[in-house]
């Protein structure tokens, strides 16, 4: 009976890691697991930012005569529409008999635009307004303001909700102070109150 050949195996030398490395590498189980780990980890690098651009980036803010400016910005809002005066008391309604409605107040109050826009009239008008305003607020919307005590606005001045226009008086015709208010849609008076916010 034959005697069984015996293999002489050749070991490589080298450091005992690189032993382990050769080893593990000669298994399947071993090399499906590295391939699958590498090309997860290409394809993941290829999504993350470089980090050549972090070191450029780190190399320019470590310059030493660099000035970094900072600015702040002031985020300011402005209501869209507004009442024009601080107190809100309805004297008389709009109809077709009077195209706009009265705001009670007293002499002096302040009144302000109901809305960013342009005058478009200023002065003393001679049908019964007395002191008036006109303001244009773009894309067909105009406001008059009447009967005012004193006009600080001038045809031609850009406004907005926080402009003084004037103050609360009672020029022209009419039996006490207070606010003549009318809004027009291309010209046809419409009610103030359909435009401006509810109570």
């Amino acid at each position: 009976m034959p005697m069984p050949s015996v293999v002489n195996k050749k070991y490589r030398s080298g450091t005992f890691l690189g032993k382990i490395a050769r080893h593990l590498s000669g298994h399947k189980n071993t090399k499906k697991f590295l391939a699958a780990n590498l090309s997860v980890l290409a394809i993941a690098s290829t999504l993350l930012p470089g980090a050549q651009g972090g070191v450029q980036a780190a190399a320019f803010s470590a310059q030493p005569d660099e000035t970094i400016i900072q600015t702040q910005n002031t985020l300011k809002t402005e209501k869209a529409i507004q009442y024009p005066l601080e107190t809100v008391k309805v004297n008389q309604g709009f109809s077709i008999f009077h195209p706009g409605v009265d705001l009670g107040a007293e002499i002096g109050d302040p009144i302000k635009s109901i809305k960013s826009g342009v005058v478009a009239e200023a002065g003393y008008a001679t049908d019964g307004y007395g002191n008036t305003i006109l303001i244009d607020h773009g894309q067909g919307l105009a406001s008059r303001y009447a009967h005012l005590s004193n006009i600080e606005a001038k045809v031609g001045d850009k406004v907005t909700t926080e402009t003084e226009i004037g103050k609360v008086g009672m020029t022209g015709c009419t039996t006490g102070p207070h606010l003549h208010l009318e809004v027009h849609d291309h010209g046809i008076p419409i009610n103030p109150l359909s435009v401006l916010p509810s109570f």
